[in-house]
């Protein structure tokens, strides 16, 4: 799963108003917001006290093109970097990147990619592009507290798109691992603590597959995705999952409408399933050791979402929930999260908009999810069992 989940989201790949003949496009987001975020434990650990801070909401720029080589044949690419404007610097091409031909046949992509299943949850998120603290994925794209994938970009990736079909679209992609190591990740003795054996006793090799369809016309959004990733090298936190093989398969299915009267209606569910064969364990929620080598690992979550637009105004209220870890040969992960935030949006203009935005993620006692992105951290982890919040008026603007 540290290898990204894959497959392409089409919508606007190559559509004929993104792209001019033979010019390139630049455009971009500048997001900024002040926020207030705070986080409370649970038992004996530290409280993370309120502290202040600007948050970068994904600002980013792009250059996006196309080149017509005749007989209905298009080379398309696009370089998308993220930047950071609440201090200095960025990332060159640390968004989707790619080059690819597109044609009557579809099209085929190769870079970095946004799949179906993170796009989905875009989707159906109500926050202003699915950016900034708050968003579902914060318990819809983990599992054990760990990040699925699911709601990040894939790496190395090839993808296909289908033309779309009154709105039907298939997609189908493959994630290259990139490697074909043996390591020595293994404990001797068996469990947490234990230490490499110093044998390099299993293959690494970490690529994954996904297909997906969708139909995404005017008011109706409907997906389904399915991902599959073999050899994977995990570490996750707080003593929730380590595994030196392992397997994952991820299926999600993600619905919006927006009715006539402005009023927008989400929901997504995402199933999570992890196969471990060697070197995996995990650790019981109160800090003991628990080997239960080679165990699976399975968990449900689900979000819904409602926005209503009167006039400049935006008003929503979304909710997350993630299950509790189903662990074989051991106890439950009894790390049940939720989330719910609140959103309100003021457009100035087709370009800029104000938002404010107020979220709550609380963790069961052997769980401690984080916001997704700008999570609740200042040199301080408040620890399992912990409630994060936070406050934030921003301002976004699009070119």
């Amino acid at each position: 799963m540290q290898k990204k989940i894959i497959a392409l989201a089409v919508a606007g790949l190559v559509s004929g108003a993104a792209f001019a003949q033979t010019n390139v496009t630049i455009y971009g987001v500048v997001d900024l917001g002040q926020a207030w975020v705070k986080g409370k434990a649970d038992g004996n650990n530290q409280d993370q006290k309120t502290v202040g801070r600007l948050d970068n909401n994904s600002s980013h720029i792009g250059f996006k093109g196309v080149e017509d080589l005749g007989n209905g044949l298009k080379a398309v690419f696009q370089i998308e970097s993220g930047v950071n404007p609440d201090s200095t610097g960025g990332n060159w091409a640390s968004r989707d990147s790619f080059i690819g031909l597109a044609g009557g046949f579809g099209t085929i992509a190769a870079g970095t990619l946004t799949h179906p299943l993170r796009a989905m949850g875009a989707k159906v998120d109500i926050m202003p592009g699915w950016a900034g603290f708050g968003t579902t994925s914060s318990v819809t794209g983990r599992i054990a507290g760990v990040k699925t994938g699911a709601d990040d970009r894939a790496s190395n990736a090839v993808a296909y798109i289908s033309p779309s079909f009154g709105g039907f679209t298939v997609i189908g992609a493959y994630v290259n691992g990139e490697q074909r190591d043996r390591a020595d990740l293994e404990p001797n003795p068996p469990g947490p603590g234990g230490g490499p054996d110093g044998v390099l006793d299993d293959k690494v090799n970490a690529n994954a597959w996904q297909i997906a369809a969708q139909y995404d016309n005017g008011p109706l959004f409907v997906g389904i995705g399915y991902h599959k990733t073999r050899d994977s090298v995990q570490t996750g936190n707080a003593a929730q999952l380590v595994a030196e093989e392992m397997d994952a398969r991820v299926w999600r299915v993600a619905a919006a409408y927006t009715a006539p009267f402005g009023t927008k209606f989400s929901a997504l569910y995402d199933n999570t399933k992890v196969e471990c064969f060697t070197g995996c364990y995990t650790l019981s929620n109160y800090g003991a050791p628990l080997d239960v080598k080679g165990p699976d690992l399975k968990r449900s979550a689900w979000s819904v979402a409602v926005a209503h637009t009167f006039g400049a105004n935006t008003v929503g209220l979304q909710y997350g929930r993630s299950g509790e870890t189903d662990i074989s040969g051991g106890p439950d992960g009894d790390d049940k999260a939720t989330i719910w935030s609140a959103l309100y949006t003021y457009s100035l203009s087709k370009r800029t908009m104000v938002h404010a935005r107020y979220s709550r993620l609380s963790n069961d006692d052997g769980g401690n999810f984080h916001f997704y992105n700008n999570q609740v951290e200042n040199g301080i982890d408040a620890g399992a069992g912990s409630t994060y919040s936070g406050f934030m008026v921003g301002l976004r603007h699009s070119f």
